[in-house]
């Protein structure tokens, strides 16, 4: 095998090549369906995909000062009842097994209660990590979504209508929505791929669930739009889908 496959770059997603594909398919549909609502999705996502990375980098950012605070918190919460055992002086002794018992058990719920307040205090960090991730991938599926309203009114068989197509419509023939749909699902495929990008850099189970749960959004939507260009293979006479992009781009 060649040196190119054994580089570990090709074991994760490149967020340049990434914004570089976003960057393409945005110059695509300006150029195939300018002012359309579609090309203003499209640069919705080049916007989002070029602040993914930094957005990333941010939310993978230690937060010293709340770390600081958060142990300095701790230490007062660990050593406060050793330090007020020694301050203060108890004249009452135990002397039986009934004052004991009911003295540790007393130190045992203040123990338990100081554990938890200690795990909530070390978790805090990551929950506010987990919470930003959930906040920016709120966008993914939001955009998934404007994709697939955008193209949810526009149906096989423009050609055999006896109403001609106003010229305010986007797409005016069968030729033009096999472009418009197969952009429309690499628009889905790259919101995935972002959304993929947190999972490869923040381990978080509820995040890595959310990630799960676009992608699986992006891909049923996606099939949705592959179900419409099997119909309009069948509208156009058997012209194969694949083809149908690159008849239009030839004639553009």
């Amino acid at each position: 095998m060649g040196d190119c496959c054994e580089e570990t770059r090709y074991r994760k997603i490149d967020p340049e090549k990434l914004i570089q594909t976003v960057a393409k398919l945005s110059g695509r549909v300006n150029r195939v369906f300018p002012e359309s609502g579609l090309s203003c999705v499209a640069r919705e996502v080049l916007a989002v995909s070029e602040g993914t990375v930094e957005r990333v980098n941010e939310i993978k950012k230690p937060r010293w000062k709340l770390r600081v605070g958060i142990w300095v918190v701790v230490l007062l919460a660990v050593l406060g009842p050793f330090l007020f055992s020694f301050l203060l002086s108890f004249s009452q002794k135990v002397e039986n097994l009934g004052d004991f018992l009911q003295a540790t058990d007393a130190g045992l719920h203040l123990v338990l209660i100081l554990a938890g307040a200690v795990a909530f205090l070390i978790g805090m960090e990551s929950r506010m990590r987990r919470n930003e991730a959930l906040e920016a991938l709120s966008e993914f599926r939001s955009l998934a979504h404007l994709v697939d309203l955008h193209q949810i009114n526009k149906d096989p068989g423009i050609d055999q209508r006896s109403v001609p197509v106003p010229d305010e419509r986007t797409v005016k023939s069968d030729m033009e929505l096999g472009e418009y749909l197969d952009i429309a699902g690499d628009l889905l495929s790259i919101i995935g791929k972002l959304a993929a990008f947190y999972a490869q850099n923040l381990s978080d189970r509820v995040v890595l669930d959310a990630v799960t749960e676009i992608e699986t959004l992006s891909s049923s939507l996606s099939h949705q739009l592959w179900l419409k260009i099997l119909v309009l293979n069948e509208v156009t006479g058997g012209l194969a889908p694949l083809e149908l992009p690159k008849l239009v781009r030839k004639g553009s």
